[in-house]
């Protein structure tokens, strides 16, 4: 057998024990935005070469990273010697826990809980046979928008423009806001915060309704929304909603556009009808005044039953005397 030969049957000999005698399922690094005070499940699933089966010499260790290379790692939760022991951060102690209740059956996963904004870190999982396997999982913790206040700024009256303003006073950054006009004269929503399972955009959506009336302006605050020149057309609820990484919270608005036109045509046919009551308030007046001071014109003779003859003295003293003796 040459030396070539004999190398490789060197190599044949050896490949046992040059594979990897421990392996982490999964990708070898995660990420996660997860909210304050929610609970997650780090995963830390392994699996052992045959030979390597059984709880002896098995350690399992979790640590947070450190940046620093200088500095020592922290180890807060182990298995060894088939024991469970809790490390040197005070803080996760009470929180933190195996999510098997024997790790040594191939699932060093742990479940941390009521998450904290301080737990934002970079954890690795470490499994020691024969060889070590290690996984990573970066943590960010962040807090859900604080419910947002919703109001407006300016008259609505047509033709005015209007600003709608939304302000979150909490929550971790980046905060986004998007306006969205709400669809019927009900609002579906208390105003309120919520879980979201998805990153919200800052870009806005808007119904086709009202996209030619609404405006950037330079110099707003982001949640500011500038309706230009109103019309009845924008009446109705506006939805602010304010998001994060982790959830989102929203407010309502109504916006009811009073039409000055429709005030001046109201206005002007109340005051028509109360003229036209008037004129003929006036005629009614005059007919009674000129029956009244008809009664003498006509003169006449007196007679043994007062004055009579006369042509005017018969219609005035007729029916409109009798008008006159009525209304007085």
């Amino acid at each position: 057998m040459g030396v070539r030969g004999a190398f490789h049957l060197l190599l044949v000999c050896l490949s046992p024990a040059l594979l990897s005698a421990v392996r982490i399922n999964g990708d070898g690094q995660e990420i996660l935005y997860l909210a304050e005070g929610d609970n997650v499940r780090l995963g830390c699933p392994y699996i052992l070469d045959p030979e390597d089966y059984g709880p002896n010499g098995l350690d399992i260790e979790w640590t947070q990273v450190n940046s620093d290379p200088s500095h020592r790692e922290n180890v807060f939760l182990s298995y060894q010697d088939k024991r469970i022991n809790h490390g040197n951060l005070p803080h996760l102690q009470q929180r933190v826990r195996f999510a098997a209740s024997d790790p040594s059956q191939y699932d060093a996963s742990i479940t941390l809980s009521n998450l904290q904004v301080s737990d934002t870190a970079t954890y690795e999982c470490r499994v020691k046979k024969t060889t070590t396997a290690t996984r990573r999982v970066i943590i960010t913790v962040q807090a859900r928008p604080a419910v947002p206040l919703c109001w407006s700024e300016g008259h609505f009256t047509h033709g005015n423009d209007v600003v709608l303003k939304c302000f979150a006073n909490g929550g971790s950054p980046p905060l986004t806001y998007k306006w969205a006009k709400i669809s019927g004269h009900t609002h579906p929503y208390r105003a309120g915060s919520y879980h979201s399972q998805h990153s919200f955009h800052s870009e806005l959506s808007y119904q086709e309704s009202f996209h030619s009336s609404i405006s950037q302006v330079s110099g707003l605050n982001n949640g500011d929304l500038v309706l230009k020149d109103i019309s009845y057309k924008d009446d109705g609820l506006y939805q602010c909603t304010v998001a994060n990484h982790v959830g989102y919270s929203v407010c309502v608005v109504e916006v009811k556009v009073s039409d000055t036109r429709r005030i001046g045509i109201i206005i002007g046919a109340v005051l028509g009808s109360l003229l036209a009551l008037g004129c003929l308030l006036v005629g009614i007046w005059g007919l009674v005044c000129c029956c009244c001071g008809g009664a003498g014109v006509g003169g006449g003779s007196r007679g043994p039953f007062g004055y009579g003859g006369g042509v005017g003295g018969g219609v005035g003293g007729g029916a409109c005397g009798d008008l006159s003796n009525e209304i007085r």
